[in-house]
């Protein structure tokens, strides 16, 4: 589906259906543009997702029960 957009004074412009979504954009050596859907993520969030035995430590570790300690309140 092909849709005509233009852009404001600002270079800015309007992407119907796609509110508030963040894009890698890619200006191509024939003048085309090209976006794709993008999402920042922390470097923590990086290495537990390509880390199986991070995410098998952290899941155990989430699992295990925890001893309770009272606080004292000063």
């Amino acid at each position: 589906m092909a849709a005509l957009v233009q852009t404001d004074s600002r270079s800015r412009v309007v992407l119907p259906g796609h509110p508030d979504q963040m894009f890698q954009m890619q200006e191509n050596a024939d003048g085309s543009i090209l976006l794709q859907p993008a999402r920042i993520v922390t470097e923590a969030q990086a290495e537990y997702d390509e880390t199986p035995e991070l995410q098998e430590l952290l899941s155990r570790a989430v699992a295990s029960p925890t001893k309770k300690q009272r606080r004292v309140r000063a």
